[in-house]
């Protein structure tokens, strides 16, 4: 035997189990949330594949023996009970895509035929089943003494090829069902006696996944036929140039205090949100706006929208683009949290597909868009199979940490994934998406007012500013740098005239989860190689800047801002070019349930839930003493009484009574 094939043979069965094992960690959530509920099949026979090839590798270390023969006999009986269940399958596949003969009788009797025939199998072939060894090609296995020709598995087979044929026919594209079952069908077909049972492994997981493509393509064209939703209650729709403008009035004692608009979506990477007051705020004529930019995944409004609406209810226009695109709903319903709030489709898509969703579907369907086409031809093939792969490697590392603390485990995987797409585009990109967005919803937001309120905003004088929390607020001080590499004469009015930050971090990295960034960086994601730090954006903020810290921040130490004592060779915050800069930093309060921890900016985190906030910056189901008193104040107080960033103190921008807040760290 050549010596390579005792090479290739036992890696290809590794490499199998390896990729079956990647399938299978989206095919269990596909089945969790799949309307079919045969869908259960498919993770039962991708574990069995899995066993099966892991076997086979693993065969030559267990060496010729009891445990190898053992081992080999659960092969076969999972194979006996596994294969039958394909006709369930078919037949869900087939009424899916509307054939007439799969009604409710038929797919009823399916699993009656199925346990049948894995019984009659088990029975006639398993029972007093006697193995010998056998060795092809560097794989040792164990093989029945009598071989039988496996009828069942061969009739199952040409079922499944006969309904792939069908579903060909009536959705006149998708054709892959069929030749995964043909393949199937060959490599079953192949005397493994004489070519080894490689090709048989390979053919077996081709039909699996062609089953769970054919599944996933039935539903995703059953949920595109379903005409877009009509607004929620209580907002009103429109469209301005090109784009969905939604906005509902938010009143108090029956009079509109301010009015919210909403454009693009977190999918798509263009969501804004633009709170409007209905009383401006004026300081010598000129308006004031104020881009609101969140921490890393923190992309819902949700989480800092007490503070949204007191700088709305104050008279300041606040802008909150998310800058990641993201797997959040547009439109989430009141006191829901993560997991009420996941749908088939969108769960569907992140897990099984991500971002190489369109590459998939370049691969598979005959007929793509042209939109489609150039988003694959800019962002390429391999970046739409690193997401998938660096996903699927994310998710078994977590789900092995999941041991140890499950909740954390569960609630960061849904945080990575739901930005997972953002994380094919580098910081810089992100920064620009949210001077692009600020200037999208301004504009949008003037049409508007223009057409319905009879108010030309365009002709207005601004005063702009930029606040940001955590990576946000990395981004909020790297604003003057991003306007001054990309000048464009529509973004001049989007100059701030200072800058404020909550907690901000001095790298892009910083504070997101260790386990993500190894990962991340293993394949090369533009949010890892090439980020954002204030080491080099810093250069360009000349500007009164000021940065509220927490003393005892766990996500970004104060020590990365400044190491006391304070110098000018020691600290980050001395990468800042203005003069007129300040860093602050809170302190904790014990007695009062007061941690100066990474998350003061926020004010409500029940989304992701306690349990997991608590390890990742602070939990809050509502604005307490460091909103009251150190962040809201801080901010109205440069943008309504033009107290400069840098001269903030008690009384005078903060109104302290519950901490302290001092100038370097302790």
């Amino acid at each position: 035997m050549d010596s390579s094939l005792e090479t290739i043979y036992p890696l290809g069965h590794l490499t199998v189990a390896i990729v079956e094992l990647i399938i299978l960690l989206f095919a269990y959530p596909f089945f969790r949330l799949s309307k079919n509920w045969a869908m259960i099949v498919l993770p039962i026979v991708l574990v069995g594949l899995i066993y099966d090839n892991s076997i086979l590798f693993s065969s030559k270390f267990i060496g010729e023996g009891e445990l190898l023969e053992n081992l080999s006999q659960i092969r076969y009986l999972l194979h006996y009970i596994t294969v039958p269940l394909f006709i369930v399958v078919a037949i869900e596949l087939a009424s899916a895509s509307e054939a007439k003969w799969a009604n409710q009788f038929v797919r009823v009797s399916s699993w009656l035929l199925a346990f049948g025939l894995a019984g009659y199998d088990v029975i006639k072939n398993f029972v007093g089943l006697e193995l010998k060894p056998e060795t092809f090609a560097g794989v040792l296995r164990y093989v029945p003494v009598n071989g039988n020709i496996l009828i069942i598995t061969i009739i199952v087979t040409v079922f499944v090829l006969l309904v792939g044929i069908g579903i060909w026919v009536r959705t006149g594209n998708w054709f892959w069902l069929f030749i995964g079952a043909l393949i199937g069908l060959l490599g079953n077909a192949l005397p493994s006696a004489q070519v080894g049972t490689l090709p048989g492994s390979v053919s077996e997981f081709i039909l699996a996944l062609s089953l769970l493509l054919t599944q996933y393509h039935l539903e995703d064209d059953i949920d595109e036929s379903i005409p877009a939703p009509e607004p929620p209650e209580g907002w009103e729709c429109g469209e301005y140039s090109g784009y969905q403008v939604f906005w509902k009035d938010i009143r108090k004692e029956g009079q509109i205090i301010y009015t919210i608009y909403q454009v693009g979506s977190h999918k798509n990477g263009d969501f804004v949100r633009i709170y409007a007051p209905q009383e401006p705020y004026r300081k010598d004529g000129k308006l004031k706006l104020i881009t609101y930019l969140h921490g890393f995944s923190l992309c819902l409004p949700q989480f800092y929208e007490k503070h949204l609406e007191e700088l709305a209810e104050k008279g300041l226009y606040v802008f909150f683009p998310d800058y990641q695109k993201s797997d959040y709903p547009d439109f989430p319903k009141d006191n829901e949290t993560l997991e009420t709030q996941k749908t088939t489709r969108s769960t569907l898509k992140y897990w099984l597909f991500s971002s190489g969703a369109l590459f998939m579907k370049l691969i598979l369907r005959r007929e793509v868009n042209k939109q489609e086409l150039k988003k694959f031809v800019k962002q390429g093939i391999w970046k739409g199979l690193r997401v998938v792969l660096s996903t699927s490697l994310f998710i078994v590392v977590v789900n092995i940490i999941s041991l140890f603390n499950r909740e954390y485990a569960k609630n960061v995987v849904s945080m990575i994934t739901t930005v997972i797409d953002s994380l094919i585009s580098s910081p810089k990109e992100w920064l620009g998406f949210a001077i692009n967005s600020t200037a999208i919803g301004w504009e949008k937001l003037c049409e508007h007012s223009k057409e319905v309120k009879k108010l030309d905003l365009s002709e207005q004088e601004i005063d702009f500013y930029v606040f940001g929390h955590s990576l946000g607020g990395l981004l909020a001080l790297s604003w003057p740098y991003s306007l001054k590499e990309n000048p464009d004469k529509k973004l001049e009015k989007f100059h701030p005239k200072q800058i404020i930050t909550g907690d901000p971090a001095p790298n892009t990295i910083m504070g997101i989860p260790k386990i993500a960034t190894v990962i991340l960086g293993i394949f090369r994601f533009p949010f890892v190689t090439e980020p954002l730090k204030i080491k080099n954006t810093g250069t360009e903020l000349k500007i009164p800047t000021g940065i509220l810290h927490g003393n005892n921040d766990k996500i970004v130490k104060p020590s990365e801002w400044v190491k006391s004592p304070r110098s000018q060779e020691k600290g980050s915050f001395f990468d800042i070019a203005s003069t007129e800069k300040n860093i602050y930093f809170s302190t904790s309060n014990k007695e009062k349930d007061l941690i100066a921890n990474h998350n003061q900016s926020v004010t409500n985190t029940t989304y992701y839930g306690n349990g997991f906030m608590k390890n990742f910056g602070g939990a809050k189901d509502g604005p307490n003493a460091y909103n009251y008193q150190y962040i809201y104040p801080a901010l109205l107080a440069v943008i309504m009484d033009d107290v400069q960033a840098n001269e903030l103190k008690d009384g005078n921008g903060f109104e302290l009574a519950d901490f302290q807040v001092l100038d370097e760290p302790t």
